[in-house]
């Protein structure tokens, strides 16, 4: 036996070896991993800013660039500008919404047990003018109203409680915050450097330049995926809240704050957000009063199809290049595995898996000679080869 042989049995072993060793310790590498994501997750979340703020970042940089006295300066100042102006955005929310959130849940969380004996009470009155189902219906009605009383007197005020608790002890997630944006600063001051690095990096692994090309390229489609996507989302968002804020001011329905709030967050996830943001504020609103939530379902209903049609074409774009099964399959995969996070990084991540994957089929297909539209691959695909072959095998003859 040959050394390159002798090598290439015995990296197969230790590499089936390690694999056994993973499946019989998934849990501990599981728990690992979550650890040291956990113990870096200001770093993350630095990331996560400073991709989102480069774009900002970059265009106070060019316009202070025309500058010629401050232009030498112009890279400090226009992150000093953008941090200020971030920080500036998030307090004035801060101000303006945090206290009449709380009000408003706390009004919620005391008037929910009164609004829901009423509603129930309406819904008694009601089966029992209907004798066919008045001792089924009401039978179900009671042990509902038990079941939901129960829970909210045992467990809905002890979970605002604890909610109430956790918002008092934030010294941990402030310093988290402020590390977070201190890492975020030193990313957009020398953006260029770590970028080399980890080019550098790259290059000292990978030596065939086909695949770094292909990777480069791929890079770049995951970048205009990720950052069209994310930030057109959120301002697609935001406008959609002010939309729904000012729409239930204008007809004075109950807790338009929290319930734009809801339907602004949830707007962020694809296809399934302003449903998902609905059902709840929906079903709040039925407890106050049911024509205030037949109101609501409509103007929901009518503001998805608007931002669906007009608003967030607009802003997104394709973006993603996805269909909609596509969609929904990113959105189930990942928001299983990742929670609200992976639903709104599921679609450009999906994206980006679907371009690599595509790239590696058409780049096989036309080593084979085959073509890479997919409309060619219909019903007399397989004749059409066919065809084709006899003419290339007659032409050679």
């Amino acid at each position: 036996m040959n050394k390159s042989k002798f090598m290439t049995y015995f990296l197969s072993l230790a590499a089936a070896i390690l694999l056994l060793f993973a499946l019989l310790h998934i849990g501990d590498i599981k728990n690992g991993f979550m650890a040291f994501f956990a113990a870096l997750e200001p770093l993350w979340v630095g990331i996560a800013f400073a991709y989102l703020l480069v774009p900002v970042a970059a265009f106070f940089e060019r316009q202070l660039n025309k500058i010629k006295r401050i232009s030498r300066y112009a890279r400090p100042v226009s992150v000093l500008i953008t941090s200020l102006a971030v920080v500036a955005f998030f307090a004035l929310l801060c101000a303006v919404l945090l206290p009449q959130l709380i009000t408003s849940v706390s009004d919620l969380a005391v008037k929910l047990p009164g609004m829901l004996e009423k509603q129930l009470s309406r819904l008694q009155l009601f089966l029992a003018s209907n004798n066919q189902f008045a001792s089924t219906a009401t039978n179900l009605v009671e042990s509902a109203e038990n079941m939901l009383m129960t829970w909210i007197k045992t467990n809905l005020l002890a979970t605002i409680s604890n909610i109430a608790t956790s918002l008092m002890s934030v010294g941990s997630a402030i310093v988290n915050l402020i590390l977070a944006l201190i890492i975020t600063i030193y990313l957009l001051l020398d953006r260029e450097r770590y970028m080399n690095q980890c080019r550098k990096l790259f290059h000292t692994v990978s030596k065939n330049e086909r695949i770094n090309d292909a990777v480069y390229d791929t890079m770049r489609q995951a970048n205009k995926m990720f950052g069209g996507f994310i930030s057109g989302k959120l301002i697609d968002s935001l406008i959609v809240g002010i939309i729904c804020f000012v729409f239930m001011l204008i007809l004075r329905l109950d807790y338009p704050l929290i319930i734009s709030v809801i339907v602004g967050v949830t707007n962020i996830i694809p296809m399934f957000g302003p449903f998902i943001g609905a059902i709840p504020s929906a079903f709040l609103l039925l407890l106050v009063d049911p024509k205030q939530c037949l109101i609501f379902v409509i103007f929901v209903l009518v503001l998805q199809q608007v931002d669906g049609n007009i608003i967030g074409p607009r802003i997104l774009g394709d973006s993603t290049g996805l269909s909609s099964l596509y969609v929904t399959i990113a959105i189930l995969l990942f928001g299983s595995l990742f929670g609200f996070i992976g639903m709104i990084i599921g679609v450009p991540l999906f994206a980006t898996i679907y371009y690599v994957v595509k790239r590696i089929a058409e780049y096989l297909l036309r080593k084979r000679g085959l073509p890479t539209d997919t409309a060619a691959y219909g019903p007399d695909f397989r004749a059409s080869v066919k065809s084709a072959e006899d003419a290339d095998n007659s032409d050679g003859e």
